[in-house]
């Protein structure tokens, strides 16, 4: 792991790689590859949870916080820290009705979307019926 390290911060230094961190994990990616926004993405999409309440707000805009409970099936105060997250993110839009909160995708799923065909086609294949009725929706 130590040469690995040292490996990756030396082309980090050199400018060769870009890091992001994101809780407990580091990921690095090419330079010029990806822009800000594409990282941000790419970032959230490595996170299995936090995809799968993106992939959930796609097919379901204006989902409650118990709705994204329910469906992940996390207790309410976890989608909350999630939701946290991706809005400081800004890939969710928050809504607050009165004692009820509301989630709206911000970022553009299409370019999500694409990411996550090209930069995790396992992920893409599982849900590919799922992502299918999505784009043609």
């Amino acid at each position: 792991m130590g040469v690995v390290q040292y490996h990756l911060y030396r082309l980090e230094k050199e400018g060769e790689i870009v890091s992001r961190r994101r809780g407990l994990y580091k990921r690095f990616y090419p330079i010029l590859v990806f822009g800000d926004r594409e990282l941000e993405i790419m970032n959230v999409l490595a996170q299995e949870t936090e995809r799968d309440l993106l992939l959930f707000l796609m097919q379901n805009p204006n989902a409650t916080q118990k709705e994204l409970s329910g469906y992940a099936r996390v207790s309410p105060s976890s989608i909350n820290w999630h939701m946290q997250r991706l809005s400081k993110s800004r890939l969710i839009e928050t809504k607050h009705e009165g004692a009820n909160v509301r989630y709206l995708i911000k970022a553009n799923p299409a370019e999500m979307l694409a990411l996550l065909k090209s930069y995790h086609p396992a992920i893409w294949e599982k849900w590919a019926d799922r992502l299918a009725d999505i784009i043609s929706g």
